[in-house]
């Protein structure tokens, strides 16, 4: 009797090493998500620490020039912040994309250990009907031996 050999193998580690990959690639996906947020929180805190800096500065008597300043900064602030929201849009659409690879990667590796598991079982009932027969030739072999 021969060992189990799954012809599709190749196959299954292949879909074992795709959805490795979309792991990673989601893991690095997610990662970037979160740099991008933490980006954003950076210039959200700068912008409202000049807001509150110029707020501080107008009650205490500050040149206009200098109040026009801390406007274009705040501006250009808003301006990044806007910018740095539609990265954060970006990398969640790259996430959700990987997201999704993933689930369809791990639904196709699934699919095959099933096809796997059902060629196995396949297997063994083929084996348990040669040993079956084989013991049935003994016993008949047996049979016409002591007769």
């Amino acid at each position: 009797m021969g060992k189990f050999n799954f012809k599709l193998q190749a196959v299954l580690n292949l879909k074992k090493q795709v959805e490795d990959n979309m792991k990673n690639e989601l893991g690095k996906a997610i990662q970037e998500l979160e740099r991008q947020k933490r980006i954003l929180k950076e210039i959200e805190q700068e912008r409202d620490e000049y807001i509150t800096d110029m707020n501080r500065q107008s009650t205490s008597g500050v040149a206009v020039g200098k109040l026009k300043e801390y406007g274009l900064y705040i501006s250009l602030l808003n301006k990044k912040a806007d910018n740095q929201k539609n990265n954060i849009k970006n990398a969640q659409k790259s996430v959700d994309m990987y997201r999704e690879r993933l689930v369809i990667a791990m639904q196709e590796r699934k699919m095959m250990e099933k096809f796997k598991e059902k060629k196995y079982e396949e297997y063994n009932k083929e084996q348990q009907k040669l040993e079956q027969k084989l013991i049935d030739e003994i016993a008949s072999f047996n049979y016409e031996i002591n007769e």
